[in-house]
This record gives C-alpha cells, sequence and structure tokens, in this order.
C-alpha cells in the first residue's frame, strides 16, 4: 500500500546518481541474454497537483562495457551513432499512479535522434524521509521496445537459424529522487 498520497509529492526532485541505474537486456545467440547498465544517467521528477513530469538523459557513450571492439561497435552508427546522436532521452506525457505503490508511465523516448512512444510500468514510493530528514522518491520502471524501431537494426544470422540478437530490448531504471528546496 502506498505511505503517501499523490499531493505530498509537490515540488521538484533531484537524481541522487549514486543510487540510481539505467539498464538494457536483450537476447543474444538465441541462448542467453545480455545485460549491461550506463554508467552516467540524469533524471527529474516534478509534481504539480496531480500531474507528474518524469524526464530523463544518458550518455550512450557511458556504456558500462570496457572491451574496446565491442565499445567502439556499439558507439558507431551501426548502432548508438554518437557522434551524431550523444544522448538517449525520455520524457513523460502521462503518469498514473495506482494500488500498492504501482505506476504506469507513458512517453516519448528518443534513441539515436530517433523519437517513438513508449509504456513503463513499475513502482513509485514515497516520499520518505532519509535518516537526514531529506524526503526521498523511488521510481523503478521497466519497459520492452522494439530496438529496430530506432534504427537499432545491425544483426547477423546464425548458421543453423536464428539471428545474433534478438528485436526485443528490455529497459530498466531505478532512480531515487531527493525533494529540492523550493
Amino acid at each position: 500500500m502506498s505511505t503517501t498520497a499523490p499531493s505530498t509529492l509537490e515540488g521538484t526532485w533531484a537524481l541522487d546518481k549514486l543510487h540510481s541505474t539505467a539498464s538494457f537486456a536483450v537476447k543474444h545467440m538465441v541462448v542467453s541474454t545480455f545485460r549491461t547498465s550506463f554508467k552516467d544517467i540524469d533524471a527529474t521528477f516534478a509534481a504539480e497537483g496531480d500531474a507528474i513530469i518524469l524526464t530523463g538523459t544518458v550518455p550512450a557513450e557511458s556504456i558500462d562495457i570496457d572491451q574496446p571492439d565491442f565499445r567502439g561497435h556499439l558507439m558507431s552508427a551501426e548502432f548508438f551513432d554518437v557522434a551524431n546522436t550523444p544522448n538517449i532521452e525520455f520524457r513523460s506525457t502521462s503518469v498514473r499512479r495506482g494500488a500498492d505503490d504501482a505506476v504506469q508511465v507513458e512517453g516519448e523516448l528518443t534513441v539515436k535522434g530517433i523519437t517513438q512512444p513508449v509504456t513503463a510500468t513499475g513502482t513509485l514510493i514515497g516520499p520518505v524521509a532519509d535518516v537526514g530528514g531529506n524526503d526521498r522518491v523511488g521510481v523503478e520502471l521497466e519497459a520492452v521496445v522494439d530496438r529496430s524501431l530506432y534504427d537499432l537494426k545491425w544483426n547477423a544470422p546464425l548458421p543453423k537459424g536464428g539471428e545474433a540478437l534478438g528485436k526485443q530490448v528490455t529497459l530498466s531504471v531505478h532512480l531515487e529522487f531527493i525533494r529540492q528546496e523550493a
């Protein structure tokens, strides 16, 4: 059960980057799921009355991959094209709270300069006072997108059928926000 009414979210909230993550998962070689995250993320959370706006930016080059050839391929035009489109961006268009901290967020996700609608589900918990007396809110969301809609079309056929990478990508964010003073 939610610990607060939506009106207590009123105000602007800044991301606690240390306690927040953005990651993705995609099927690899048909038999497993490749997962990684981004080292740098930024997001804001603002509430006015019943309206909630959630925005986020991730520099694609901050992907947590140390292998130089693989990293270089992901930075190239075949994937994120960071030379021309360095950031992945999100802006909510609708945030609906349900029972038991459930939340559904609709918005626009921009990858490689291409914006598509996306719907994410998860939880919105708080505000809760931390050990220093600061109000915090936690937002955990997951969405599945078709990477080909963002011109992330690279693939390779496997010798006995199938492709090296799945089309469906699961995006996950775990965000912790701190209320900003007015």
